[in-house]
């Protein structure tokens, strides 16, 4: 199984950033050494509250722990495309792959409906949900095309590349490239520096719990990390997912191959101490995540299973005994977050796992003490290699 981690960044309390570096470097130099492949940055804005007191800007974190750490890969969990200019983010992310010798993931995703997305860009704003798909999915096309051809161009609804009607006046180009200028000098056609270090660029991993993603993004080669949510809700996406991959392919791909899932979880000293610990923060962050959505999608009845219906005993229960019931969240002792973790690998193929413990309210010693229970014992049972690492060592 692989294992990678979203390091704790203190959601909910205004603490000097400093120290959530401080505590982010810790924990991405614990996972190095228990042999974690990738630790990911998330992108959040404005936190004036503190509660979601995330790093803005994911690219430059991966940057700033790249030039720390020199096994441990690093990820975007993921770029918001629609918030940024697609060039910047190609360049940006080519540099980082140079600087790290190719220890880059490259996570996207379309973002949820919040304050920051329009007062980046008028386009983005999430409130007509069609258009900033369609600019997601475009960004995303330039970003790849920029990457892997010599001389790229491109015309969309949102971009043009190269803008029309620049004629170049710079004398060093001279005798002017025929692929990048036509005959006037008008530039044509554009070429990205530097190129990415991976061949032919760092693994595309794609945010999203929606099966059409899963799709497609099998057909292209890319992976999908998805939040978790009951088996079935999950093998919803996995099997159009392996479907897709053993058709592009041209053999056999195996359930839980390209796909991961992101975990809440904490691993306690007992099933009473993690319990104790983690319920308080769970049924806020819930509570908190319910009132944000008017439609009520991520109400108790968002989370059900496939065919599920709302039992009264769920009705009366509060959001962890809810979520930690169905295996979304995976909160209790050793033995207990073993066994659950093991239940998923046999029932849907369970092969990949990003960890995060953001949890408002919870020491930050805690934190690191379920993380240590982790490496030390639950991480040996499983190993550390996944289906596609296994694959790309024979």
């Amino acid at each position: 199984m692989r294992f990678d981690l979203i390091p704790n960044f203190s959601p909910g309390e205004t603490i000097p950033w400093t120290r959530s570096l401080e505590m982010m470097r810790e924990q991405t130099g614990l996972a190095e050494q228990a042999g974690f492949t990738t630790s990911w940055f998330t992108e959040h804005h404005f936190a004036h509250n503190g509660y979601m007191n995330a790093p803005p800007n994911p690219i430059q974190m991966c940057t700033h722990m790249a030039a720390r750490f020199d096994k441990i890969r690093v990820g975007t969990c993921p770029v918001v495309l629609p918030d940024w200019h697609p060039l910047r983010v190609a360049e940006d992310v080519a540099m980082l792959d140079n600087m790290s010798l190719g220890r880059v993931d490259f996570g996207v995703a379309k973002g949820i409906n919040e304050r920051a997305t329009i007062q980046f860009n008028m386009d983005a704003d999430r409130r007509d949900n069609n258009k900033v798909m369609r600019l997601y999915l475009e960004s995303l096309d330039i970003i790849l095309k920029a990457w892997t051809q010599e001389a790229f161009t491109h015309q969309g609804e949102f971009y043009q590349f190269p803008v029309p009607g620049w004629k170049e006046t710079n004398r060093f180009f001279e005798p002017l490239d025929s692929r990048y200028h036509a005959d006037d000098g008008e530039y044509k056609a554009m070429y990205l520096h530097p190129r990415p270090y991976q061949d032919p660029h760092p693994p595309v991993w794609l945010m999203s719990n929606a099966p059409p993603a899963h799709e497609i993004a099998a057909t292209q080669g890319q992976g999908v990390i998805s939040m978790s949510s009951a088996p079935k809700r999950t093998l919803a996406c996995w099997e159009p997912y392996r479907e897709s991959l053993s058709k592009a392919r041209g053999f056999e791909a195996s359930l839980g191959e390209g796909v991961g899932v992101c975990v809440a979880f904490y691993v306690g000293e007992s099933m009473e101490e993690a319990v104790n610990t983690i319920r308080p923060a769970i049924n806020a962050y819930y509570e908190f995540l319910g009132g944000s959505r008017p439609a009520g999608e991520w109400t108790k009845h968002g989370y059900l299973d496939v065919d599920e219906e709302m039992s009264a005993e769920d009705e009366a229960s509060d959001w962890f005994d809810f979520l930690n019931k169905r295996g979304i969240i995976v909160v209790g002792s050793i033995d207990y977050v073993i066994e659950r973790f093991e239940e998923r690998r046999e029932s849907i193929g369970l092969d990949h796992l990003v960890l995060m413990q953001q949890y408002t309210g919870v020491p930050y010693s805690k934190i690191l003490a379920s993380w240590d229970r982790l490496f030390e014992h639950v991480v040996p049972h499983f190993g550390n290699t996944s289906i596609a690492q296994k694959r790309q060592l024979k």
